[in-house]
């Protein structure tokens, strides 16, 4: 298999091969759609995060199971993530320039910074008093999410079942 450009089609192309998950489960946004999360950020959007949007911007099988991270879910985050650091007193935690693709559960935030096309992904959890950069990039983020994901279901489809 020759590797592609983006590392999250590489990633997801891989799980496909491994039969962990069909790549009808794998739902993109389309280019309007790309387009207005690109406005709604205010930024150019990073390769890898643009990749991760066409493939699988929408949906994908069991991967992010009970995190908010697809379109268009992810337009209201930063929304709540600004409430949540205000109401913990934390508000300054968060950079004016702070692109959150992702919140879990509603106590973890996951944002990037624009500027680069992988870039690393910052992270706080309710009850820290300092933010985290766990991955170095938006692609291992991506990554160790699945491995993390693949502990929990035998594959990665929504018909996966608990180990």
């Amino acid at each position: 298999m020759a590797t592609s450009v983006c590392k999250i089609e590489d990633i997801l192309e891989s799980l496909i091969t491994q039969k962990s998950i069909f790549r009808s489960s794998l739902v993109g946004c389309n280019t309007d759609e790309i387009n207005f999360v690109e406005k709604h950020f205010e930024c150019v959007l990073p390769a890898e995060y643009r990749c991760f949007l066409q493939i699988a911007g929408r949906a994908a099988g069991n991967i992010f199971q009970g995190t908010d991270i697809f379109y268009p879910r992810v337009l209201e985050l930063k929304d709540e993530a600004r409430v949540l650091l205000m109401e913990l007193d934390v508000a300054h935690l968060l950079p004016a320039d702070a692109k959150i693709f992702c919140m879990h559960q509603g106590y973890e935030i996951n944002y990037f910074i624009p500027g680069s096309n992988d870039p690393p992904i910052f992270q706080f959890f309710e009850g820290q008093s300092s933010v985290s950069q766990p991955w170095a990039s938006f692609s291992e983020y991506f990554r160790t999410s699945i491995e993390d994901h693949l502990t929990q279901w035998l594959d990665l489809d929504k018909e996966g079942t608990w180990e």
